[in-house]
């Protein structure tokens, strides 16, 4: 059973790493062979038997019983805090399990520090009467359940006031047409078809949430079948992925406006059938809806095989280029994204593409992978960023994901959240210079041009 097992997964690290292995400097090239060959072959399926050696305890409290095979760890093992050496190859040995009563005193001065700048930000919600509603979903996307936006100086939940149909300096998402709910698209609303749904699918705002639109009720099972009818193919599916894989069953089937079949493989073989450079804010959302639709999976105790077998692959590949080929020296990663390497100086570039990244790596990595000195020093390089902005002044974009990220990163590798109502948990804590922005590190040619070769071990794991 065992050598069948590995026979199985033999067979699609093949096909993902040959790729990357080949003596080229093109990455974009790179990243298009394994999408492309993800996409044009067909992946093998876990037995039963393979299945239940990935069956554990939960490692995580959030509900997920399978735990992390050995082999499908990503980056070294979690080790006493270093300074980053991007061209060095992650270990291939597999990680020890971090104690769970204590910290080191590097652990514990980060978590004071994430603490600390979610406080500090939290003190500051966006302003309805002055940004619109996309500010406010980023707002929303920021703090979760708990988040608020000020409505004529008061603050109010921001779950409740987007199904409200709150208005944004005057505008709002939602509308009717005929009778039917209907959601805009365009500048200060929607930028992205299903964005509205997928952020309040992460919130966990439930299905049966009520929606008030110009007076009548609804509810959030309305905007699921509204944006069900509206996939197709050959358009932008990622925020799509991300809120119908959360609110459906993986074996969901409907019909779109036009009558066509779809469902959730679907939706998955489409979105990896995209560019991933082309993708909402550089490929981030697009790799955050794969993993997003794989966990969904696996939090049911369901198999992972066909295309939820591929995202996951595909997920991987990502994350070990990610690290091996786009992280700069001081920690960040690069202000092109999946384009190639780059250290911009610009404040709003680096937390616009450290926070994306940053945000997706704490949703996807292996818990285990957390504490990882190259990941560390990306969460420190964000904190000293946002910390250090000048007013704490940062475009909201740029702070709705890099928030999200320290928000996600806080409650999986610490176990729980901070208080960030709390006044008593901003401090004046030491800076690592990483991300301070008033030292900027525009990076060198040499750092500009390394493309270590990349050590690639999957997936998802596993929480």
């Amino acid at each position: 059973m065992v050598f069948k097992f590995a026979l199985e997964r033999f067979w699609v690290f093949l096909c993902l790493f040959a790729p990357l292995y080949a003596p080229q400097d093109d990455l974009l090239r790179q990243l298009e062979d394994i999408r492309r060959q993800l996409f044009d072959g067909t992946p093998p399926t876990l037995t039963a038997d393979a299945r239940a050696d990935l069956l554990a305890d939960d490692i995580s409290g959030t509900g997920t019983s399978r735990k992390a095979p050995e082999d499908r760890l990503l980056i070294s093992p979690a080790a006493p805090e270093a300074d980053l050496l991007d061209d060095v190859p992650p270990s291939l040995e597999p990680s020890e399990a971090r104690p769970t009563s204590r910290w080191t005193p590097a652990q514990d001065m980060r978590r004071a520090r994430i603490a600390s700048c979610l406080a500090t930000y939290y003190r500051h919600p966006i302003d309805a009467n002055k940004l619109r509603p996309w500010s406010i979903m980023h707002g929303l996307i920021s703090y979760g359940p708990r988040s608020v936006t000020l409505v004529n100086g008061q603050p109010v939940n921001c779950i409740e006031y987007l199904c409200a149909n709150g208005a944004g300096d005057g505008m709002r998402i939602l509308y009717l047409e005929d009778g039917k709910l209907k959601a805009r698209l365009g500048p200060g609303v929607q930028g992205h078809e299903g964005q509205l749904l997928a952020i309040l699918a992460q919130a966990g705002a439930p299905a049966d949430h009520p929606l008030i639109v110009d007076g009548e009720t609804f509810s959030l099972q309305d905007l699921i079948e509204y944006e069900k009818l509206g996939c197709r193919s050959g358009t932008e599916l990622t925020f799509k992925l991300i809120a119908l894989a959360h609110y459906l069953e993986p074996d969901a089937v409907w019909q779109n406006e036009s009558g066509e079949t779809w469902d959730m493989e679907r939706l998955i073989r489409e979105e990896i059938a995209e560019p991933l450079t082309e993708g909402a804010c550089g490929g981030t959302h697009r790799l955050t809806a794969l993993s997003y639709a794989v966990q969904q999976c696996v939090k049911r105790d369901l198999p992972l095989d066909g295309e939820w077998l591929r995202a996951d692959a595909y997920v991987s590949a990502v994350q070990g280029m990610t690290f091996n080929k786009f992280q700069n020296s001081d920690g960040s990663f690069s202000t092109l994204f999946y384009k190639s390497r780059e250290n911009h100086p610009d404040l709003n570039r680096r937390a616009y593409a450290t926070g994306h990244i940053v945000e997706w790596l704490a949703y996807s990595l292996p818990e285990s992978q957390l504490h990882d000195p190259r990941m560390t020093a990306a969460v420190d390089f964000l904190l000293d960023l946002m910390i250090t902005a000048p007013g704490h002044k940062v475009d909201v974009g740029p702070r709705g994901h890099a928030l999200h990220a320290l928000n996600i990163y806080e409650r999986r590798a610490f176990g729980e959240s901070s208080d960030w109502a709390s006044s008593r948990n901003i401090a004046e804590l030491p800076l690592t210079s990483k991300g301070n922005f008033s030292k900027t590190n525009q990076g060198t040619s040499n750092d500009r041009n390394k493309s270590p070769t990349p050590v690639l071990r999957g997936g998802i794991r596993r929480r």
